[in-house]
C-alpha cells in the first residue's frame, strides 16, 4: 500500500447538464456493489462518460484509497496504456518499465475504484490489463465505458440506451441545452423523437435552435433523417457494428451540424481534429491558420463552433475540447481535404516550440507555471513526439530532450525514457541537443535505480558536451 494517508482519488468535476438516468444510475451503483468489473456500453454520444462519472462520484466514499479516473481517449495505441493508468492513480513510475506486474504490486493492498473511460479502441489490451489487475488486487473495482464489452470473465455489462424520445428527460435535456431559446413543446417534442433521444444529437440540435429557431431545426432534421442512407453522412460507420439505426441518427446529426457550419468553421473543425487534448486559442491559431483561416478570421470561426456545440466552451484556463465522436468526424474530413500530414506537421512544430520554451523557462522563476503548462499539454506533446519520431528524428530529440526532465519529475519515467531512447537511436544530431537528451536520460535512469546504465550514459553525455564546446569554439575562431 502507498505509504501516505488515504486519499479520495481524482475524478473530473461533474457536468452540470446531467439530466435523468435515475434508473440507469441505480443499476450501475448496484452493480458496483456486487461486481468487480462493470462496463457501461452504448453507441457514441449516448452519455456513457457522464453516467460513469456520476456513478463514480456517488460511489467514491466506499473506497478508502479513492476513486480514480483514466481517460483512454487520449491514447492511439496500447504502448503507454499501463503508464497512463499508473499516472492516473498517482503512482510514479520508478521502475525500468512500468509493466502490468509492477502496477499490480502497487495496487495489491489498496481498496479503490478505477474508472477506465473510452476503452473501445483498446478493448483487447484493456481486457488483458484489467484481468491482471483484478487477479492481483482483491480490493480493486473497475468501472469501464466502451462501445462494446471488454469480454473479461465476471464482467457485468450495462447497456445504456438513449433517453426515451417521447419522455420528459429528452425534453428536459433539450430545454437545458437550448437555454432561453427553448421552443414550444410541439416542435421540441418532434425534435426529440427525430433524434431518438440521443443526448449528443440533442445537444447539437439545441445549439441550432439557439441560432435559427425550433421550427427550422425540426424541418431540416426531417429532410436529413428521411434521406436515403446513401445520402447521409456515413463517415463514422467503421466505429460501430451495433445499434445501426441509432448510430445513423447520430451520424446524420453530426453531418447536419457540419453542413450548417460556415466554410471557415468546417475547415477549422477539420484542422482542430489533430489535437488529442485540450487546446487554447494560441495553440489553435499556431496549428490551424493557413489559406482563408488567418489570425483575423480564426477566432470568429472558433466562436461559431462553440455556439454550435461542436467545440466545448473554454474552461477556467481558456482551454477548449472536442468530444471524441466529433473529433473523429473532423479527422475524416481533414483526410478528405488532403491536409492530414500538413496539419500534423504544424501541430508537431508548434509543440516542439512549446517544449523548447519550457526547457528554457524550467530553470527560471516561472518554473511552476511551465511545469503546469507541460502537464496540461502532455497528450499533445506525446502526439507531436510520435509524429516527429517518424518524420524528423532530430526534431524529436530536441522536443523530448526539452521536456523529459519535467516528465520525470511528474513520475512519467517510462515515457521519458522510452522517448529519449527512441530519439537518440534514430537521430544523428550532435552537440548541445544530444548532450541535453543524454543528461535527461541519465537522470531518468538514476530515478529508476539503474545506476550502471546511468553511469554509461553520463560518460556519453560528457563526451558529447565536450564535442559541443569544441564545435562552439571552432565557430568563433
Amino acid at each position: 500500500m502507498r505509504d501516505t494517508a488515504p486519499v479520495r482519488g481524482h475524478l473530473p468535476d461533474e457536468n452540470p447538464g446531467f439530466v435523468g438516468r435515475r434508473t440507469e444510475l441505480e443499476r450501475v451503483s448496484a452493480a458496483l456493489a456486487e461486481h468487480r468489473l462493470v462496463t457501461v456500453t452504448g453507441v457514441g454520444g449516448v452519455g456513457k462518460t457522464r453516467l460513469a462519472l456520476r456513478a463514480a462520484h456517488r460511489a467514491a466514499g466506499r473506497y478508502p484509497d479513492g476513486a480514480w479516473w483514466t481517460d483512454l481517449g487520449q491514447l492511439d495505441g496500447e504502448r503507454l496504456l499501463v503508464a497512463l493508468v499508473a499516472d492516473s492513480v498517482d503512482l510514479a513510475d520508478h521502475t525500468p518499465g512500468m509493466a502490468a506486474t509492477g502496477l499490480c504490486r502497487r495496487l495489491a493492498d489498496d481498496r479503490l475504484l478505477l474508472v477506465l473511460d473510452s476503452c473501445e479502441h483498446l478493448a483487447e489490451p484493456c481486457a488483458r490489463l484489467v484481468t491482471e489487475l483484478l487477479a492481483a488486487a482483491p480490493g480493486l473495482t473497475v468501472l469501464a465505458t466502451s462501445r462494446r464489452p471488454l469480454g473479461v470473465e465476471g464482467e457485468e455489462t450495462i447497456v445504456l440506451d438513449p433517453l426515451p424520445p417521447a419522455g420528459p428527460d429528452a425534453l428536459a435535456l433539450l430545454r437545458r441545452a437550448a437555454g432561453e431559446e427553448f421552443p414550444a413543446a410541439g416542435p421540441a417534442g418532434e425534435i426529440c423523437v427525430r433524434l431518438e433521444g440521443i443526448p449528443l444529437a440533442l445537444e447539437l440540435a439545441a445549439a441550432q435552435i439557439r441560432l435559427q429557431g425550433a421550427e427550422a431545426v425540426r424541418d431540416q432534421l426531417g429532410s436529413r433523417l428521411d434521406a436515403a442512407p446513401g445520402a447521409r453522412f456515413d463517415l463514422l460507420a467503421h466505429t460501430e457494428r451495433v445499434w445501426p439505426s441509432r448510430h445513423q441518427t447520430l451520424r446524420a446529426a453530426i453531418g447536419w451540424s457540419h453542413e450548417l457550419s460556415t466554410p471557415l468553421e468546417r475547415l477549422l473543425w477539420a484542422r482542430l481534429s489533430v489535437f488529442r487534448g485540450p487546446f487554447d486559442l494560441a495553440s489553435a491559431t499556431a496549428v490551424c491558420i493557413g489559406g482563408p483561416l488567418n489570425r483575423a478570421t480564426l477566432p470568429e470561426a472558433l466562436d461559431g463552433l462553440v455556439r454550435s456545440s461542436v467545440v466545448r466552451p473554454p474552461d477556467a484556463a481558456g482551454r477548449h475540447r472536442m468530444l471524441d465522436t466529433i473529433r473523429e468526424y473532423g479527422a475524416t474530413w481533414l483526410d478528405r481535404t488532403g491536409e492530414t500530414g500538413t496539419v500534423a506537421d504544424r501541430h508537431a512544430a508548434h509543440f516542439r516550440g512549446l517544449a523548447r520554451r519550457a526547457g528554457t523557462e524550467w530553470h527560471g522563476a516561472r518554473q511552476l507555471r511551465w511545469y503546469r503548462t507541460v502537464d496540461a499539454h502532455h497528450t499533445d506533446l506525446r502526439t507531436a513526439l510520435d509524429r516527429l519520431l517518424r518524420t524528423d528524428p532530430d526534431a524529436a530529440l530536441d522536443l523530448v530532450g526539452s521536456v523529459a526532465f519535467a516528465w520525470s519529475c511528474r513520475g512519467r519515467l517510462r515515457e521519458a525514457r522510452d522517448g529519449l531512447e527512441q530519439a537518440l537511436l534514430l537521430s544523428e544530431a550532435r552537440g548541445r541537443v544530444r548532450a541535453r537528451a543524454l543528461w535527461a536520460l541519465g537522470v531518468t535512469l538514476v530515478l529508476q535505480g539503474e545506476f550502471g546504465p546511468a553511469q554509461d550514459v553520463s560518460e556519453r553525455c560528457a563526451r558529447e558536451a565536450r564535442h559541443a564546446e569544441y564545435a562552439d569554439a571552432a565557430e568563433h575562431t
